[in-house]
């Protein structure tokens, strides 16, 4: 299951890459997927070591469609070069939403680069390494090195937002200190909000409203849950105990976003 504070239909731009034209009724807070049966963020699970073997990765991103550095007239004349591969070029080119797809492609990139971070330390954001094979149903395959991503594009007329996790034909093999779980198998909670203030702290704003997510479905007041960054990458604590969930978090213009996914082990009997 996918849920998430903010409205946004399923981004399904015109264009090559397969790309559907029809429209889904969904929205960002209702996505539905499988979740495991006995998955709970609850207290008694937190330090448990299973959930580590078989946690959901999740990477996401976020970007602001009427930020003045998103406009296509700020970007160098080269950037859709360095950026997109030639099927990407190509949707491009023939979409007459040219200005959302550009960033839709972005966002799924960047979703999946932070996922393929996580399992190996030392990739490296080279965007058209991660090439973007097909996008419908509001959904991308993102191929990289790492392994296939499954990608949830989302999108309203102020911003578009991606939510990455591996295919479910993932092999699993990992360089880095986590596993990846099975795509489908867990709970992914997500959300899009708006900065409240004008210079409001992004990086601060966004650590804020995951926490008190987490917070919120552990039942404890939000002071409880700290975010930390464990080599760049997020990670929550309740009372100085790691937490049995994945997270990402970005931010872009006036939008910041968080995604967390719970782990898809359940706790081992006492």
């Amino acid at each position: 299951m996918v849920t998430g504070s903010r409205r946004g239909r399923p981004y399904l731009p015109v264009g090559t890459l397969s790309i559907s034209t029809s429209w889904s009724a969904s929205c960002i807070r209702t996505i539905r997927g499988c979740a495991a049966p006995g998955i709970s963020l609850g207290r008694s699970s937190i330090g448990s070591s299973a959930w580590r073997r078989n946690i959901l990765l999740v990477g996401n991103d976020v970007v602001d469609l009427h930020d003045p550095e998103s406009r296509p007239g700020a970007l160098h004349p080269r950037f859709d070069i360095r950026v997109f591969t030639p099927d990407e070029l190509e949707a491009l080119s023939a979409s007459a939403s040219a200005h959302p797809l550009r960033w839709t492609l972005w966002a799924a990139k960047e979703s999946a680069y932070k996922v393929a971070k996580k399992l190996d330390p030392t990739v490296r954001f080279l965007p058209r390494d991660f090439v973007v094979g097909q996008i419908a149903e509001g959904r991308a395959l993102v191929m990289h090195a790492t392994g296939p991503f499954d990608v949830r594009l989302y999108r309203t007329d102020r911003w578009v937002s991606a939510v990455a996790t591996l295919t479910v034909a993932h092999p699993s093999r990992t360089r880095g200190p986590f596993n990846a779980g099975r795509v489908g198998a867990g709970l992914i909670n997500t959300a899009v909000e708006r900065l409240a203030t004008y210079g409001a702290d992004p990086g601060r704003t966004v650590r804020e409203f995951a926490r008190a997510a987490l917070a919120s479905r552990m039942n404890v007041p939000p002071w409880q849950v700290r975010i930390a960054a464990d080599r760049g990458i997020p990670v929550a604590f309740w009372r100085d105990r790691r937490l049995p969930v994945d997270l990402s978090l970005s931010h872009h213009g006036r939008f910041v976003a968080w995604a967390a996914s719970e782990a898809l082990a359940t706790e081992p009997a006492a």
